[in-house]
């Protein structure tokens, strides 16, 4: 993936209609549309040819000098909430980032934080590996230093990004120590892969903001400590509704994977 080296003052201003705020987030979008188009093709196979298309689009060590794996495996999910997740994630922290870069800058970040997120996995497990999480949490590493203070709803009420980014980073530094390859099939070492890669970035972006950001994330840490009941009682509530919506996404994501299961035949 190559990267457009400009002036950050060159990047920051982007044009908006005279008189509106609201932003399409092009690239955010179409990358989610990909990713849900994939998925539907994929489950809509018949069960040996979709066996086959993750056997032969994956990524793990074996198989790592095949280069079109670089790139397919980050399409690929084993399952709806497993898109589901990753989708959330590219939506809320991929519109942040979006608004402060241009294309290249957003492309560039996505697959090389997903890149550098499997082979980091590569090293501690010759397990095949498939999904856009390295990639995601690469676009949050840069918005976490970004954009640290902007709210969103990821978990019903609106919090900063960087308390959101604080509480991901801890449970996957927790899962990653007390086990470090797979847990329950997830790379959460490609996770961390991709978010120390997307904060690299953002360095590179602006480090004065970067640097400005990282403060403010040492702050978030000291709201969670003081604050972690309180955290702990949104999440909570946060997790029950996410779990809702993710089953009925899932129902109709296979309802369609299942409808369109006669173009195969």
């Amino acid at each position: 993936m190559e990267t457009q080296e400009t002036q950050p003052q060159e990047k920051k201003e982007r044009p908006k209609k005279e008189g509106h705020t609201f932003q399409v987030h092009t690239m955010t979008w179409f990358l989610i549309f990909i990713n849900v188009i994939v998925f539907i093709l994929v489950f809509s196979m018949p069960q040996a040819m979709m066996d086959w298309v993750f056997q032969a689009f994956s990524f793990s060590g074996p198989t790592s000098l095949e280069a079109w794996r670089w790139f397919t495996s980050l399409f690929l999910h084993v399952s709806a909430s497993h898109l589901f997740f990753n989708m959330l994630g590219l939506y809320f922290f991929g519109k942040i980032f979006e608004e402060e870069v241009n294309k290249a800058w957003f492309l560039s970040t996505y697959f090389v934080s997903g890149l550098i997120g499997t082979f980091v996995f590569m090293m501690t497990s010759v397990s095949p590996v498939v999904g856009a999480s390295g990639c995601v949490f690469g676009v949050m590493g840069i918005a976490m230093l970004l954009n640290p203070v902007k709210r969103i709803r990821l978990y019903l009420f609106p919090l900063p990004v960087g308390i959101i980014a604080i509480i991901f980073l801890i449970v996957e530094t927790m899962v990653v120590y007390f086990q470090p390859h797979e847990v329950s099939g997830v790379a959460n070492i490609a996770h961390l892969g991709g978010v120390i890669t997307g904060s690299i970035f953002a360095f590179f972006y602006d480090w004065r903001r970067a640097t400005k950001g990282l403060l403010v994330l040492f702050v978030c840490i000291l709201l969670l400590v003081i604050l972690a009941p309180v955290f702990g009682l949104i999440t909570g509530l946060a997790a029950i509704v996410l779990g809702i919506i993710e089953a009925i996404v899932g129902f109709f994501l296979y309802g369609i994977a299942g409808a369109l299961s006669f173009i195969w035949l």
